[in-house]
């Protein structure tokens, strides 16, 4: 009996090993491929990240944001500097900030050996010549555990595992909801991302959101957290979800001895959906009437980005 009950342990913590490595590479394909996603995935504790928002001036057109993307990226990675793991263009502004500006063209998201090197990047004449030709710039950083974000696809595989053993119902496909049955913030987002369709040409099997988030009263967060859950569901079913998460640390307008900056934010996400068509369903859908509402934030700055690194060339790729 002894022997058979060790059996059926190896042969379980077997097959989970294998189901964690399958669900990792599952997502690191799509990042690498869709996402245009050039994070390793290990590295030193000291490794510290950036999130850069750019405002290209609009008579300069696509072209104009690609080609001060590819400045950015060039002066980025240039000897000593940092690393350039995605670049997107903005397509439509989820949800608007009370601290930032809310219209962008473009993010950028970088890696660097440390703090220190950030800072010296900051403030090099070649990065400043590239933001200084921008109508406007913000660059916050944030902090990446690479063993977090190691575990966020197997986070999302052990959650799909769970509905599927307590027989929940499916979230995918999105149940359609007609617009004059939608409650009115989503009619209006419904009609914001239609600004999604003028990046087909571009890519439009995925889209990234990057957030900086502020969390909200007790009250908020724990409406917040029902919402997250029941998005969460709908990723690992779809084998979509987060990216990139960490802590954000302030970096322009240090004003207080912890450098947090003017503007506070808590958090950083990165998360990745599988397109414009997908936007468009979830938007469109009886499920996020119903739990939209539930999205409850101190404060937050979203916008959904069409990847675009692989078009920038560069050397990492």
């Amino acid at each position: 009996m002894t022997k058979i009950f060790l059996l059926f342990l190896v042969a379980g913590i077997a097959g989970a090993v294998i189901a964690s490595i399958w669900q990792h590479l599952r997502y690191l394909r799509v990042r690498r491929e869709r996402v245009d996603d050039r994070q390793p995935l290990l590295y030193p504790g000291s490794t510290f990240h950036t999130v850069t928002l750019l405002k290209v001036e609009a008579a300069l057109g696509r072209e104009g944001e690609l080609a001060t993307l590819r400045a950015l990226r060039a002066a980025i990675e240039a000897p000593g500097g940092g690393r350039v793991v995605y670049a997107g263009l903005v397509g439509v502004t989820m949800a608007e900030s009370t601290q930032l500006a809310n219209d962008w063209s473009a993010v950028v998201l970088a890696q660097y050996p440390s703090r220190d090197a950030c800072d010296r990047w900051h403030e090099s004449a070649d990065v400043g010549q590239v933001l200084g030709g921008c109508e406007r710039s913000y660059v916050h950083g944030f902090k990446r555990s690479a063993l977090l974000n190691l575990m966020l696809p197997i986070m999302l595989g052990a959650v799909r595992l769970r509905d599927i053993v307590l027989r929940r119902k499916p979230i995918l496909p999105f149940e359609p909801l007609a617009d004059e049955d939608a409650l009115p913030p989503i009619q209006m987002k419904r009609k914001e991302i239609l600004k999604l369709d003028d990046y087909r040409d571009l890519r439009d099997d995925a889209i990234v959101i990057v957030n900086l988030i502020q969390p909200g009263t007790a009250q908020q967060r724990a409406a917040d957290s029902a919402y997250t859950q029941e998005m969460m569901r709908g990723m690992a079913e779809g084998g979509y979800g987060p990216m990139h998460m960490g802590r954000a640390v302030g970096v322009e307008g240090k004003d207080d001895e912890r450098g947090e900056g003017e503007h506070r934010f808590k958090q950083f996400a990165a998360v990745y959906y599988p397109g414009i068509d997908h936007m468009h369903a979830m938007i469109g859908s009886a499920f996020i009437n119903r739990i939209g509402p539930g999205k409850q934030l101190g404060d937050t700055l979203a916008v959904a980005t069409i990847p675009v690194l692989s078009k920038l060339g560069g050397a990492n790729e």
